[in-house]
């Protein structure tokens, strides 16, 4: 019987050669009758059919052989093939995806998806995302910015991301284009050939590189937005704040779709080290963290130092609102690169060549990373001991925010500079040898909210030398080394013990190897969707998602300013502004007002148990200075008789307050305001009408309505503590 398979395969395989597809897949078809497994032989039969013409007999034995082997990447390949060459560009589309997925080193896989999703780049892969949808904003972001090599919140989300495409169902990827308008799908096989572009290389100006950055821009400046199916958890991996429309694209999608969204919190760094950060970072975030409770059903903590410092925050800052439930995903995972040794021999370079010991330290250089005391350290060393006794510090990343006093004390210093060598856009390769090679790791840092080079060292076996405070301490549970926080000393006494007792290392060394192994990120990737669900209240279809708008009644007798606050303190006026704005007929917040756009614009006002009764509405309302406006206001409230919109004209620059009288009725108040714009009107065509602020005072309550008087017309200090 094994004679007879043989013979039948020889003979199959000759004629193949031969080009006799119909006679050779008859050879293959008599083969497989007595070797029925062989899933080889089942694709190469399909390849002869294919050629005669038999597409649909192809696909049959294409796919029987992908259920038998469903690891086998060059069998979703053949599937891909054989849908092209019948016109089904979507399940063609489908099978080179899938091919990527299991290899995405596959380079005519990608060539063939990438040709494809080339020809229709507006028209999205999927109609609505379901289940848990993971956003990349924040790393689309990041890429639009001409940069390839990740940095720490990016590795996060790679990681993150690809591990969660292994799963057997795995989740729909999403992020915003540079204009906002919505989110777009980001197609899985893109994404996986920017991720082994981006830890695999540095060089940015590479044509493979410009050509998957290129093609990532034009499928998310596509339209349509994407929809969302009923339950749907955006699942937000990095940060958003830079992002000018996120917030009113997330009330939309509540709105029309039901999204849930839940964010990843990586840290609160810009609110407790704002020194740290740029001015801008710091105003943005604070901004956005004003108005988390307002936008997320949940949290996801990278740490529970991070958890403790949102909830800590939060009721510190804003105490009018509740606190958004919280679950923490800690990142103790093993980075891919350093999970197993490279098959591959590892990468050319000086410091693994030569052997000389190094240190390693991985950081942006940045004034947060306390660089400055490190290199301080270093040159106490080497004056201690001689620059013989000394290791090299290798300083992996780029420089950053305030890097100048770092680097010029380096600058200054020969005998520091000579050792001490400064690297960037180094790839995964060659920093997971680095990791293998150096003597120790070292990571300052005023405060983390995690610490991923802490773990990249223990999953290379090598002792991480780190302050012992904020997510640090987690970070670096299963080995690290710790010294006081700020003490140089302290920082000192560990680096020559580390330094010139190799039996004290040795024994460091030993007690990470003892420890339980670092979990893999597809871990990390269950346990995050698992968790988002929860928070969420799951992802299957049903009852809408709570009004999140419901968490924050509007206080009565106050002057409500709709505008973009320039500071880096969040507050209650912050989440005002931005959440009661609801629809698509709002621009972005204005230093000064909020505009709305041309035709109708939505105001949703919800009111407590004490605003139940008849209300007086104040609105300050301004018409755009190069033309007049013509306005609709209708104020109309839950449970209560329909009102009649009331007309206003105002003239060009023209700002004027309107006051309506609302009857009793529900905790919403819902006011429209519609927009008529001149044909004539190019100069500010796009402005419909701005409104500066709004103000609620309850029927028969004067003081209310004249502490609404007194905020409009006089400035009013805050009363000092004390007072």
């Amino acid at each position: 019987m094994l004679d007879d398979a043989e013979a039948l395969r020889r003979e199959a395989d000759e004629l193949r050669n031969r080009r006799e597809w119909r006679a050779a897949a008859a050879a293959y078809a008599a083969f497989l009758r007595l070797r029925p497994e062989d899933a080889g032989m089942q694709v190469q039969q399909g390849h002869c059919l294919k050629e005669a013409g038999d597409i649909a007999g192809a696909l049959a034995l294409y796919r029987d052989a992908a259920r038998k082997r469903p690891e086998e990447a060059d069998i979703p390949l053949q599937i891909g093939h054989a849908e092209k060459l019948r016109g089904a560009r979507e399940a063609a589309l489908a099978a080179y995806g899938h091919a990527l997925l299991l290899d995405p080193r596959s380079e005519d896989g990608w060539r063939e998806w990438r040709a494809l999703a080339g020809e229709r780049p507006a028209r999205p892969l999927a109609t609505a995302a379901a289940g848990v949808v993971l956003d990349l904003t924040d790393l689309a972001a990041w890429i639009r910015g001409g940069r390839r090599a990740p940095s720490g919140i990016q590795r996060v989300q790679l990681g993150l991301a690809r591990a969660a495409l292994s799963a057997p169902t795995p989740p729909p990827l999403c992020a915003m284009p540079a204009g906002g308008g919505g989110w777009r799908a980001l197609p899985a096989p893109l994404f996986l050939r920017l991720e082994r572009l981006m830890t695999e290389g540095a060089d940015p100006e590479a044509p493979e590189w410009r050509d998957a950055a290129t093609l990532l821009e034009a499928l998310l400046a596509s339209p349509p937005p994407l929809r969302f199916a009923p339950g749907a958890v955006l699942v937000t991996l990095g940060g958003t704040w830079g992002q000018p429309d996120y917030l009113a694209s997330l009330r939309l999608a509540r709105e029309r779709d039901g999204l849930r969204h839940v964010p990843l919190l990586h840290d609160c760094i810009p609110l407790l080290l704002p020194e740290h950060c740029a001015e801008g970072v710091t105003r943005a975030y604070a901004r956005w963290f004003a108005s988390l409770s307002l936008h997320a059903d949940g949290v996801l903590a990278v740490s529970r130092s991070t958890r403790d410092d949102m909830r800590r925050l939060h009721a510190a800052l804003l105490p009018e609102l509740p606190v958004p439930p919280a679950a923490v995903v800690p990142l103790d995972a093993a980075p891919r690169p350093l999970a197993a040794l490279p098959s591959a021999p590892p990468p050319e370079h000086p410091l693994l060549r030569d052997g000389t010991p190094f240190v390693l330290f991985v950081s942006t250089i940045e004034g947060r990373k306390n660089h400055l005391m490190v290199f301080g350290a270093w040159l106490t060393l080497l004056r201690r001991l001689g620059p013989g006794a000394v290791p090299l510090l290798v300083c992996v990343g780029r420089p950053g925010w305030r890097a100048e006093a770092a680097l010029a004390l380096l600058d200054s210093v020969p005998e520091l500079r000579a050792r001490v060598r400064l690297l960037h856009d180094v790839p995964d390769p060659l920093l997971a040898a680095l990791y293998r090679k150096c003597l120790f790791t070292l990571y300052n840092s005023h405060h983390e909210g995690w610490g991923l080079p802490v773990t990249e060292s223990l999953a290379a076996g090598k002792v991480p030398l780190v302050p012992e405070h904020s997510a640090l301490r987690e970070a670096g549970e299963g080995g690290a080394l710790f010294f006081a926080p700020g003490s140089e000393p302290d920082l000192l006494e560990k680096l020559t013990r580390l330094i010139t007792e190799p039996e004290f290392r040795a024994a460091a060394e030993a007690r990470i190897a003892a420890a339980p192994p670092l979990r893999g990120w597809e871990a990390v990737a269950a346990q995050l969707m698992a968790e988002a669900e929860r928070l969420a209240g799951g992802t299957a279809p049903g009852l809408p998602p709570p009004s999140l708008l419901g968490r924050l009644p509007v206080p009565a007798g106050r002057r409500h300013r709709l505008r973009r606050l320039e500071t880096g303190r969040p507050c209650l006026e912050m989440a005002i502004a931005e959440a009661v704005r609801q629809g698509e007929g709002w621009h972005p917040l204005a230093a000064e007002e909020a505009w709305t756009r041309p035709g109708e614009a939505l105001l949703a006002l919800p009111l407590g148990p004490e605003q139940a009764g008849p209300l007086r509405l104040e609105l300050e309302l301004r018409a755009p200075a190069p033309a007049h406006r013509m306005v609709e206001i209708l104020a109309q409230r839950e449970d209560a008789a329909p009102a009649a919109p009331v007309p206003l004209h105002l003239r060009a620059g023209q700002s004027a307050i309107l006051a309506l009288d609302v009857p009793a009725g529900g905790p919403l108040l819902r006011v429209e305001l519609l927009s008529r714009v001149p044909p004539a009107d190019r100069e500010a065509g796009h402005l419909g009408i701005g409104l500066a602020g709004f103000g609620l005072a309850r029927a028969g309550r004067l003081d209310e309505r004249l502490a609404l008087l007194e905020q409009r017309h006089f400035l009013v200090p805050a009363a000092r503590p004390g007072m």
